[in-house]
């Protein structure tokens, strides 16, 4: 009996060693990871977030939330909900390769200008499980603060997605949604009851049997006939056509050649004529003196025509010549 107690009391005494081995790693590691404390204002329930929920920069873990309060250093028409969060520094420099200067109260306002804020997220809807979302905005909002006096290093909040579906996911009456679904059902079930269900077979049946019989006639047989020869022979009249159009365009282009050519030698020749017409050209002066020399031969022409007519017997007696004086 007295060695089972001493087995008991040994058993006691080294869990006691353990746990306060482990009270004294975790206070150990708060000592040697210096935290900083922030608050945050969310203007809606926190539902769902509770002490020890992470805290992700961009999805980066860099702290825990320590704790969830109703009201804290705020005016009293203020009704947003304060979380006080503590940021690992030594965690969060471990994750970045640059000095990040995260328990700065300078890089803190530095980060808020250029849009750092925080909001609500989950990690799953079906459990509805949040954390703290840190992260920088494009062009957000300037930011609100809710401290009446500065306690904690405030980062400002925006609403999330997460928090407006869960807004309105609140705001649904599920009750007359299942109502009205119910209601739709019974309404038919109570139409498809209504049916006939043997009428509408006895009439299917029908518009089938005058179907078939319309499609088995012999006029509409001949005239699928006659429809089929005469695709025939607009295909056959379609290739005739096609055939003799080939050639008829290879004639058409090669004359149009021609055409081409004929206009090119006609322009040719206008301008070797302009050219030999020109003002500086040499043979134009022969050419003047060639109309000057046919110009003459023509009048001449024209006075032995006029006197052949007036002596037409100058040609078998020619001309006389006029009397010698005495």
């Amino acid at each position: 009996m007295q060695g089972r107690a001493t087995t008991i009391g040994a058993f006691f005494v080294v869990g006691l060693a353990l746990g306060v081995g482990a009270l004294l790693i975790f206070s150990s590691r708060s000592r040697f990871h210096p935290q900083q404390i922030d608050i945050l204002y969310f203007d809606a329930s926190l539902k769902g977030l509770n002490p020890g929920a992470p805290v992700k920069f961009r999805g980066v873990t860099i702290g825990t939330v320590v704790e969830v309060l109703i009201r804290h250093n705020q005016a009293t028409n203020d009704f947003s909900m304060p979380v006080i969060i503590a940021i690992d520094k030594k965690v969060a420099q471990s994750k970045s390769d640059e000095n990040l200067e995260i328990g700065s109260r300078a890089r803190l306002d530095q980060l808020i200008s250029q849009g750092m804020r925080g909001r609500l997220d989950a990690d799953s809807l079906v459990t509805g499980v949040l954390y703290v979302a840190l992260d920088i905005i494009p062009n957000a909002k300037p930011p609100v603060f809710h401290q009446l006096s500065p306690e904690y290093r405030e980062i400002p909040t925006i609403s999330s997605d997460v928090q407006r579906l869960l807004g309105n996911l609140a705001e649904l009456d599920i009750r007359s949604l299942s109502e009205k679904l119910n209601s739709l059902l019974t309404r038919l079930d109570t139409s498809l009851s209504h049916l006939n269900a043997q009428q509408i077979n006895v009439g299917l049946t029908n518009l089938l049997g005058t179907a078939n019989a319309l499609i088995a006639t012999l006029d509409l047989t001949n005239t699928f006939g006659a429809v089929r020869q005469t695709l025939d022979q607009t295909g056959r009249l379609l290739k005739r056509i096609d055939g003799r159009l080939d050639p008829l365009a290879d004639s058409v282009t090669n004359t149009l050649n021609d055409a081409q050519k004929a206009l090119a030698d006609l322009r040719l020749g206008v301008r070797n004529v302009a050219d030999l017409l020109g003002p500086d050209s040499a043979f134009r002066p022969n050419l003047i003196q060639a109309l000057d020399d046919m110009g003459n031969a023509s009048r001449a022409v024209a006075d032995l025509a006029e006197f052949l007519q007036r002596n037409p017997n100058a040609l078998l007696t020619g001309r006389k010549r006029p009397k010698e004086q005495p």
